[in-house]
């Protein structure tokens, strides 16, 4: 804001003032002599003169009349002119009753202040009361970032050391090391995934007081789900000096709009990648679209050895999405895609796009037509938090032949002149059981066999097991969790956990427990002494190590993770070593 001094003003001041002062001047009368007394001569003494007023006094006067009347803005704009007139002996009044009037001014009209060019007020009391005055009304995360600004410009100004000191004040007043935020749906409709979130955190916490022989707190707030009780909650743990806060698991947007605002590091489980680009002090750790499909390229691309593939998706906005960054990361491995088809989920035949990609098309018999069943996976948070079914403990790898397609292997007669040759030797599905136990054994039926088959987190589930036995042996499933790994720390995990709640935890509760480390951890390091050095420390590079796999934070706030590979071997789930 362009807020020019108001010369005119302080002008007419001054010729009002000096006008006063010119009636005071009284005439003097002469008395009639008398005639008959003598009198000796009178010698008339002059007038002493009245005592001159500086410019500089008149321009004080008014303006502390303006800050008497609380108007600071206008007597800092007299201060500024009567500074620009002041000699040398004169600077330090004028100064002194700037400061009295910028004790008294909103940091919002003192920002203006320092908007305003060629101004004669020193910038650096602007910036000084400006942190001050900021931190007087509790927002430490704008004082800290003003008072820095100032050590940076003015390193040897007079109040450097007072700046340093109130810096210091700040970091003891909003930081306590031993205690988190936590921001969980614990009534409404989603509370079930709270309460599942909140056992992991309390796990989390315990282990850690064992570890490190001290107590870490944990203040925990329900958002019930909604996105104003979630920024009032963020703003309460704020209040408290939270260190850092894990979740929420929605209403993720208003949380992450205050956290940031009040200079929170916020490490939300959300799927949503766009959500640490809106602050510094905002992270996301879950499992992602982006983590699944390049956990898959990765694996079949530089372990299995496969050039070519294949998708086919479901004509809604769950399947699309995975579809377009498939397509994106097998370019990224120089993969080829030499098919790609959609399907309706409403129907149960999926003749045509299993034509389009195998390039014949017969009719379906009708023992293949089962009804779908009507409740479908909800493909959002239902689906994305990986519900894991009580596996057995045995892992192998693939089949050897998992790899390539064996074109010469015998097939059944088939109504046609010539064989159906399958161009690819894998094939991505990122659809719910329900309809991929249906597509399974379709496209055996028409000879669309022999390679690997991919599929999505929702894949993981029992009912994939039962609902296309004999046709998922090559099935290659990504998730964020694998319960039954023979990965000790996982071991661990299902043990402790167990014995504590007396239930198996799934991928919910293992985010929870992992989230809730990692920010404890990284505030354990001797050089986080603020909320800011935590955020740089969860931004650097390092590894931190979870049940969910090994994870870091790049610079935008976005985790990074190796996610369990999965396999079907004699109807179970079996995990891929890799």
């Amino acid at each position: 804001m362009d807020i020019k001094p108001k010369n005119i003003i302080v002008c007419f001041l001054v010729l009002a003032f000096l006008s006063g002062l010119g009636g005071c001047a009284q005439k003097i009368e002469k008395k009639p002599m008398d005639q008959e007394s003598v009198q000796e001569p009178v010698i008339e003494k002059p007038e002493p003169e009245p005592e001159k007023v500086s410019l500089i006094q008149i321009l004080m006067i008014e303006a502390e009349k303006f800050l008497k009347d609380g108007n600071n803005q206008d007597a800092l704009f007299i201060y500024n002119q009567a500074l620009a007139q002041a000699e040398i002996q004169d600077r330090e009044m004028v100064l002194s009753g700037i400061e009295k009037a910028l004790i008294k001014t909103s940091p919002r009209v003192i920002e203006e202040f320092i908007q305003i060019k060629n101004l004669n007020i020193p910038n650096s009391l602007l910036q000084y009361w400006l942190g001050l005055n900021l931190a007087a009304q509790n927002n430490y995360t704008r004082a800290g970032k003003a008072l820095k600004l100032f050590m940076d410009n003015y390193p040897d100004h007079a109040y450097a050391q007072d700046v340093l000191d109130l810096l210091a004040g700040i970091k003891l007043a909003t930081f306590k090391k031993d205690t988190i935020g936590c921001l969980l749906p614990l009534s409404g409709k989603y509370k079930i995934f709270g309460q599942r979130a909140l056992k992991g955190i309390q796990l989390a916490v315990q282990d850690l007081s064992e570890i490190h022989g001290k107590k870490f707190n944990v203040i925990i707030k329900d958002t019930q789900s909604n996105p104003e009780r979630a920024l009032e909650c963020v703003d309460e743990l704020g209040q408290k000096k939270v260190m850092g806060i894990v979740g929420p698991l929605l209403t993720v947007d208003s949380a992450g709009i205050q956290a940031e605002k009040l200079g929170i590091p916020i490490i939300a489980m959300t799927q949503k990648d766009e959500f640490p680009l809106k602050g510094d002090y905002l992270f996301s750790n879950f499992i992602t679209p982006q983590m699944q499909v390049q956990s898959l390229a990765s694996y079949i691309f530089m372990e299995l050895g496969i050039k070519k593939v294949a998708i086919l998706y479901p004509d809604e906005r769950y399947g699309k999405r995975y579809m377009e960054l498939f397509w994106d990361v097998v370019d990224e491995f120089n993969g080829e895609v030499v098919g790609v088809e959609s399907y309706d989920g409403k129907n149960t035949d999926f003749t045509i796009p299993i034509k389009k990609l195998t390039g014949e098309y017969y009719p379906l018999p009708g023992f293949l037509k089962p009804e779908i069943p009507e409740s479908e996976i909800d493909h959002e948070l239902k689906d994305s938090e990986g519900m894991n079914p009580d596996l057995s403990t045995e892992s192998e790898n693939l089949v050897e032949d998992a790899v390539v397609q064996d074109q010469n292997t015998e097939k059944k007669p088939i109504p046609v002149e010539e064989k159906i040759q399958i161009d690819f030797q894998a094939l991505f599905i990122p659809d719910s059981p329900s309809r991929v136990n249906l597509i399974l054994p379709q496209l055996a039926y028409y000879d669309a066999k022999g390679m690997v088959l991919l599929g999505t987190n929702l894949w993981h589930q029992k009912s994939l097991l039962a609902g296309s036995k004999g046709y998922n042996k090559k099935a290659v499933i990504t998730d964020g969790y694998f319960g039954n790994s023979k990965k000790e720390v996982i071991q661990d995990f299902e043990k402790r956990f167990n014995s504590l709640f007396e239930e198996s935890p799934g991928f919910i509760e293992a985010i929870a427990y992992d989230t809730t480390s990692i920010l404890f951890s990284a505030a354990m390091d001797d050089r986080v002494d603020s909320r800011e050095s935590l955020k740089n420390a969860l931004q650097g590079t390092r590894m931190f190590e979870g049940v969910t796999g090994n994870t870091i934070f790049d610079k935008t706030g976005n985790a990074h993770k190796q996610l369990s590979l999965i396999t079907i071997k004699g109807g179970k789930f079996m995990e891929i070593s890799h």
